[in-house]
């Protein structure tokens, strides 16, 4: 009987995820009327409600700098809310898989946000922090961003290396101003809870919060 009351728990808490999911998608298309078909949502994409979280970041504070650590839905949702509410902003998108990002770049075209978003091919280098070396999105990249509003951190993959993504704050700190937010996805893993604890023992300006998306969201914000 314990066995049973568990998976219909479990069952009930995959359907209610599902709705959930449903209702971001739904909200989306209804605070951007896209005229074209947007990239799907898998289990390695952005799920739903991160985009419209995102999206509705940008309706509310409009930043004009945006930087994107992985490319795809993200980039092409927050391109469109940058046009869909007349944001005079500039979103640079990171990719080190060639194929994944030229597909991005092809998407972008396609729905006319070029001048919104720009994808660049980064393949990962060796970097030293700190004297700990790590697999990174090569900086060389990224040296003409400057006054970010707004830092997206969905990559590299967290297969690739333990704290994959824990660069990100160390080398791009200096690109943020003071209003900025770092947006970091699959909070809800460990290795992503590890890296946001070490990031704010680390730099202690900086403080984040939870959100209970499908796949946990972390937002830091620099304490004033």
């Amino acid at each position: 009987m314990d066995d049973i009351l568990r998976e219909i728990a479990d069952l009930r808490q995959v359907m209610e995820n599902r709705f959930r999911q449903v209702e971001a998608l739904t909200n989306l298309y209804g605070i951007i009327p896209v005229k074209h078909a947007m990239p799907r949502p898998t289990k390695w994409t952005a799920s739903p409600d991160f985009l419209l979280f995102l999206v509705s970041h940008i309706q509310e504070r409009r930043p004009l700098s945006v930087l994107d650590l992985g490319s795809g839905a993200s980039t092409v949702w927050m391109a469109n809310a940058l046009r869909h509410f007349e944001i005079p902003g500039k979103i640079v998108s990171i990719d080190h898989d060639e194929n994944f990002g030229s597909a991005t770049a092809a998407t972008l075209r396609q729905q006319g946000l070029s001048e919104y978003a720009q994808v660049r091919i980064a393949p990962l280098v060796e970097v030293e922090i700190e004297g700990e070396r790590w697999q990174w999105y090569d900086p060389t990249q990224m040296e003409d961003v400057q006054n970010c509003d707004m830092v997206v951190v969905d990559g590299p993959p967290g297969f690739l290396q333990p704290l994959s993504r824990y660069p990100a704050l160390p080398l791009l700190e200096s690109k943020t101003n003071g209003d900025a937010r770092i947006f970091m996805d699959d909070a809800s893993r460990p290795d992503e809870q590890r890296i946001v604890e070490r990031w704010c023992r680390q730099y202690p300006d900086w403080s984040s919060e939870f959100i209970d998306h499908e796949k946990g969201t972390a937002v830091l914000t620099r304490s004033r």
